[in-house]
This record gives structure tokens, C-alpha cells and sequence, in this order.
């Protein structure tokens, strides 16, 4: 199980209390592992925790719909959301850790690339810049805002309705469209599964690779600047250590045996 995997890290650090401060998460009430989970057991969970339990900080995990999340942290309800791109449709009310005027890649909860797959058969592409010879919509999961971004930006027909890839991949051989974009590691072992083995393949060009963050509402992190840097920065060293690597390693494996049952 996923839970086991990230709770194997719990006592992996010494704790060092500093400040009374409760951070408030919403989360997505969909889990999108191995990253995150509705009981803040995913990957991204842990390493927040981890870093929140040297500090002192409480943190608790509220699973919403990803777009009450959004709403919530908008309106200054909740905190932030564990997992969230730089990303131009939520900086104006979301801080991040930076360097100077840019993102902190150092200091995200992780990378995360999107791939472009397709069904076999049929000419649309991704060349990296443009998508050529495409006659239906793209597909997108739910809630996923730097891919929705991307595509509303470059003026692409998008649907974004599904819960998940597999659910669009589903879509796919169905004939309902052409290309669906989503989790390279997700799409990549669901290619290994009979039902979409030559039947769907990923194209060669990622869609994005972007670090994601532990963002937080502006308000919170005004209130709690020096707080949220050490809270930053502390999972900035969880990440590199080989505690948190090998809890990482271990969730996807996990992840990767589920998607094949």
C-alpha cells in the first residue's frame, strides 16, 4: 500500500519545534498518486509533513473537489494545496518559493513531466512547439490547471471532463479523440497493460516538465514569511536525503503494480 510506503519515512528526522502555526491543505478529494492523496498519505503529503513536524507545524489535509480547493485557498478558507505549478492562472492569489523574481525549482515537491499520447493509427502530433493534423479535442484529467493553461494559451481545442488518464486513454479507443495528455509516469504503465498495448502510444516529445510546489495563499504566507522559508527549505533537504528517495521509489513501485492489477 501507498500508506505504508510514505509512513516509512515518518520517523526518519529529528524533530526541532519552532513556531505555533497550523497550515490548512486542501487537497484533492481524487487521489493523484503517488503524490497525493485525500488522507495526505501521498509522496508530496509525507515530504510536507516531514518538513512541517521539524518545525513545529501542524498541518492538516481537507480533501475537496479540486476546484473548491482552488476556490478555498483563493478566498483565503484554507492555506494552500500540496501540489501546484507556477503556473499563470493562480500566482496572482498563490506565493511560491522563490529566487528572486522566478520559482524555486530546488525547493518544489517534485518534477512532474506530461506526455502526448496517442491512439495508433491516427496523424495528429505534438511536435514540442505545435500540434499538427488534429481534428478533435484534446483530452486533459480534470483539474489539471498547467496543462489546461498550456493548451488554452496555444488556442487548442481541449476536453477535460475525466477523472483521470485512464479514463481518457478509454476515451481514446473509443474513438472519442485522437490525442489525451497526461502523467508520463501514469500513461507509461498503463501502456503496458493489454486493453492499450498497440493500441496507444506515447509520443516522443514531452508537453510539459515542470517542478510542482507546496503553494500557499498570499495572506498566509505574508502572515508567516520566515515560517514558510524554513518550511521550504526544509523539504528541500527531506527531498535529497535517502530516506525520502527510497519512500519515493518504493510509492511508485506501488502505484505501478496497482495500475497493472
Amino acid at each position: 500500500m501507498l500508506r505504508h510506503a510514505a509512513c516509512a519515512l515518518v520517523f526518519a528526522f529529528a524533530t526541532t519545534p519552532a513556531a505555533a502555526v497550523t497550515l490548512r491543505l486542501c487537497t484533492d478529494e481524487h487521489s493523484r498518486l503517488p503524490y497525493i492523496t485525500p488522507q495526505g498519505t501521498g509522496v508530496a503529503d509525507v515530504l510536507i509533513r516531514e518538513a512541517a513536524r521539524e518545525l513545529g507545524i501542524t498541518v492538516e489535509f481537507r480533501p475537496a473537489p479540486i476546484t473548491r480547493c482552488r476556490e478555498e485557498v483563493r478566498v483565503n478558507a484554507v492555506d494552500g494545496f500540496p501540489t501546484v505549478p507556477y503556473s499563470a492562472s493562480v500566482t496572482d492569489f498563490m506565493a511560491f518559493p522563490m529566487h528572486g523574481n522566478d520559482p524555486d525549482p530546488s525547493r518544489a515537491v517534485g518534477n512532474i513531466r506530461a506526455m502526448v499520447f496517442r491512439r495508433v493509427g491516427t496523424p495528429a502530433a505534438w511536435d514540442g512547439a505545435r500540434f499538427t493534423q488534429l481534428n478533435t479535442p484534446v483530452l486533459v484529467p480534470f483539474g489539471s490547471v498547467l496543462l489546461l493553461d498550456r493548451l488554452t494559451q496555444m488556442g487548442v481545442p481541449l476536453e477535460n471532463t475525466a477523472r483521470g488518464l485512464e479514463a481518457n486513454f478509454q476515451k481514446l479507443l473509443a474513438g472519442r479523440a485522437e490525442l489525451a495528455v497526461g502523467s508520463e509516469f501514469t500513461g507509461n504503465v498503463l501502456l503496458g497493460q493489454p486493453q492499450y498495448a498497440g493500441k496507444i502510444e506515447a509520443l516522443p516529445v514531452p508537453f510539459t516538465d515542470e517542478p510542482y510546489y507546496l503553494g500557499v495563499s498570499k495572506q498566509f504566507r505574508d502572515s508567516n514569511r520566515e515560517t514558510m522559508e524554513k518550511l521550504w527549505n526544509t523539504m528541500a533537504r527531506i527531498r535529497k536525503s535517502p530516506a525520502y528517495q527510497q519512500t519515493l521509489r518504493k510509492a511508485m513501485d506501488e502505484h505501478a503494480r496497482t495500475l497493472k492489477e
